[in-house]
């Protein structure tokens, strides 16, 4: 499988199909290019909102600890 851009259009190919693209104006590139280009799939079950409110009747160390679980599942869904 290659890398190829023409334009923004970035695509993989097979080797075969390469040679003749890159013949027809198409060039290589990182694969790194490709996977930052592509679309992200994302699951039914990430699309829920993750806005949960912190209760005011916890302890500063639990509070902390809320925030913290709440910052990692808000990273996780982006």
């Amino acid at each position: 499988m290659k890398t190829l851009k023409k334009g923004d259009d970035v695509r993989r190919v097979e080797d075969s199909q390469a040679d003749m693209m890159v013949n027809n104006g198409w060039e290589y590139c990182s694969k790194e290019l490709w996977r930052n280009h592509r679309p992200k799939r994302i699951s039914k079950k990430n699309i829920t909102i993750l806005d949960e409110v912190i209760s005011d009747n916890l302890s500063d160390k639990k509070k902390r600890k809320a925030r913290k679980e709440l910052k990692k599942k808000k990273q996780q869904s982006n």
